[in-house]
């Protein structure tokens, strides 16, 4: 897992978006953001429209790579691109 990652499951209509979270916590923790996002038409391979966020959580790096982990294990496949737009 990098400082960017995307999964998207097998039927192309769930998402999630794993990336650095800028800001380190008090102790200097390093966390990393867990977006969950669909799309209604399937998500392509690229940037896609018509996506819809449902949830946002913030992960220690050891949870957030156990949760890629075992994703990726299942019916979640790796997305070379971007799938929406960030800002």
């Amino acid at each position: 897992m990098q400082h960017e990652s995307w999964l998207v499951k097998k039927d192309r209509v769930w998402a999630m978006r794993f990336f650095q979270d800028k800001h380190s916590d008090e102790d200097g923790t390093t966390y990393m953001r867990v977006h969950y996002a669909s799309c209604r038409l399937g998500f392509l391979h690229g940037i896609t429209s018509h996506v819809e966020l449902h949830e946002s959580e913030k992960l220690t790096y050891e949870k957030a790579r156990d949760l890629w982990m075992s994703s990726v294990e299942t019916e979640w496949e790796v997305s070379e691109k971007p799938l929406w737009k960030t800002l």
